[in-house]
């Protein structure tokens, strides 16, 4: 399986799990406050994170988070797990539903536009045509209204969204690094400030039974998903991921109507039918021409095959960097590596290692 391939199922399986989580949590939201459902929520993920880690054991392959990633590390923690949740809860106070839907839409609006205007990051036209068709489908399947809407709650909602975009963006940068252990200090770094906040400000928690059950919808929708999202963060960059997530309002609502019982809309039929054609279109992208890399140096995951070299990490090794590798087979690893400046044509996204100027 090529990278892009990985890096698409990746992306579809965290929006699946994050879709699904949703509508499981509405049913939720009256057992205890907003702080300590959110609270339970990442400490499920952290707690899933942590397994998996101890479940695959340290990574050999893995960069691990250094001391240059510790502010971007601390940025998307207190943008995406503090200051879009908190913003969401008071949003949506102030918000009819269908309004706050429509408006949680601007993630991926943002994501997007901070990726191609400030990361450097290319959408072609086909990659634009399929964004505007998931996004045209996230937005009827939220009712394409605003009707009710104040201008605080919707202040309140595009700030959460715009944070989760900038969020989206540092993680991009960060996914180089080893995904379980940026996941896990990610939801650590949220759920025990909220934890400790809730317990001191008194909140409310649910009975035990519903707390056990929102640390697993949150080790689910929250956990493995996020990791799973840093992973196709890094395998086709955030633009694209952006594209392949916002699938994920259509999968709640088929969730909710597969196994809560909502009714069959046309607006999910059409939703289900603008969506796919913008995945399918995505899914069949292909973007290659001659291009200029210059001179980078950097540490991340990466796969080595003398059969099938690749140009991009085409180096000497130490015994140290080969470790437990063959050096005479393909095999992955991570250490610091220097790419030497080149100009070649192949087919590609927007990783860390193409953005450059079309």
């Amino acid at each position: 399986m090529n990278v892009v391939r990985r890096g698409q199922i990746a992306g579809l399986a965290a929006a699946v799990l994050f879709g699904c989580s949703a509508p499981l949590i509405s049913t939720l939201t009256g057992a205890g406050s907003a702080l300590s459902i959110a609270a339970l929520l990442y400490a499920g993920a952290a707690l899933a994170l942590l397994a998996l880690r101890a479940l695959k054991g340290r990574s050999q392959t893995e960069a691990p988070v250094q001391r240059q990633d510790w502010p971007a590390l601390a940025g998307l923690t207190l943008l995406g797990g503090v200051v879009g949740p908190v913003a969401l809860v008071l949003g949506l106070a102030r918000m009819p539903a269908a309004s706050s839907s429509l408006l949680l839409n601007l993630e991926s609006v943002f994501t997007l536009a901070i990726a191609v205007a400030v990361g450097r990051e290319h959408l072609g036209r086909r990659g634009a045509a399929s964004a505007a068709l998931t996004l045209a489908g996230a937005m009827v399947l939220s009712g394409g209204s605003l009707s009710g809407a104040s201008w605080l709650g919707t202040a309140l909602i595009a700030l959460a969204t715009l944070a989760w975009g900038i969020d989206n963006n540092l993680s991009q940068h960060l996914s180089l690094r080893d995904p379980i252990q940026i996941a896990t200090l990610k939801a650590a770094g949220a759920s025990l400030p909220m934890l400790g906040l809730a317990v001191l400000l008194g909140h409310r928690f649910p009975s035990l039974p519903l707390s056990l059950g929102l640390l697993a919808i949150g080790a689910l929708g929250y956990g493995i998903s996020i990791w799973l999202d840093l992973l196709a963060l890094r395998d086709l960059g955030a633009a694209r991921e952006a594209v392949m997530f916002s699938t994920a309002p259509f999968v709640g609502a088929l969730f909710s109507l597969l196994v809560l019982g909502d009714k069959l809309t046309p607006s999910l039929g059409l939703a289900a039918a603008l969506m796919a054609s913008g995945v399918a279109l995505l899914l069949r992208e292909q973007h290659s021409h001659w291009h200029h890399h210059e001179p980078l140096r950097h540490a991340h995951r990466h796969r080595h095959d003398p059969h099938h070299p690749d140009p991009h990490h085409d180096h000497a090794h130490s015994a140290e960097d080969l470790g437990d590798g063959v050096a005479d087979g393909p095999f992955w690893h991570a250490h610091d590596h220097r790419h030497d400046e080149t100009a070649h044509a192949h087919p590609h996204v927007s990783d860390v290692h193409h953005r450059h100027q079309h």
